[in-house]
């Protein structure tokens, strides 16, 4: 067993050549190590990581542990790199209805919308934000759908139950939340 200051470099190096979000448990496997000890190691490195000598932040999400820039550095970022296409409003209102209803059929996000969602949906699954949960126990069999890790790893939740928790209000009757 590898203390937290030897375990630091080698869970920089594996999240950043993974390049995604990995769970503890994928960072134990990889390390050899029991979940304790890579957490004390993450404690370590988010600790190196809080100081204004590093431009990077360890990120926990539901999706798991990654590295990410500091949002202090996301306008100077984007202004060098440039931004990444935002997703459309339909997008993001079916995305918001599959996110506080999940699991959800295509008809009934067509109904709380009130438009089509097909292509919607496909744009969403192609990005991997959703995805295919099963099939509702229903006459025609309809698909269910889900947010994904990719959806949790881009908008840091750790789960959608967060999106109850952060509405401030009391929602009318046959509102969304």
């Amino acid at each position: 067993m590898k203390g937290p200051e030897a375990l630091a470099p080698l869970i920089e190096a594996f999240l950043f050549a993974r390049g995604t979000p990995a769970s503890l448990k994928e960072l134990g496997k990889a390390l050899g190590e029991d979940t304790v000890s890579v957490e004390k190691g993450l404690e370590y490195l988010a600790s190196r990581y809080a100081g204004k000598e590093s431009g990077i932040t360890l990120h926990h999400t539901g999706a798991g542990y990654s590295l990410a820039t500091k949002k202090e550095y996301d306008q100077w970022l984007s202004s060098l790199l440039g931004k990444q296409t935002p997703l459309s409003p339909a997008a993001l209102e079916t995305l918001a209805v599959v996110a506080c209803r999940e699991p959800v059929t295509r008809a009934e996000i067509e109904k709380i919308r009130g438009v089509s969602a097909g292509r919607v949906i496909s744009l969403l699954m192609e990005k991997d934000l959703l995805e295919e949960r099963g099939r509702l126990d229903v006459p025609g069999r309809p698909i269910l759908y889900g947010t994904t890790r990719r959806f949790l790893q881009c908008t840091g939740l750790n789960d959608v139950s967060e999106l109850k928790t952060r509405w401030s209000g009391k929602p009318d009757e046959g509102e969304l939340f």
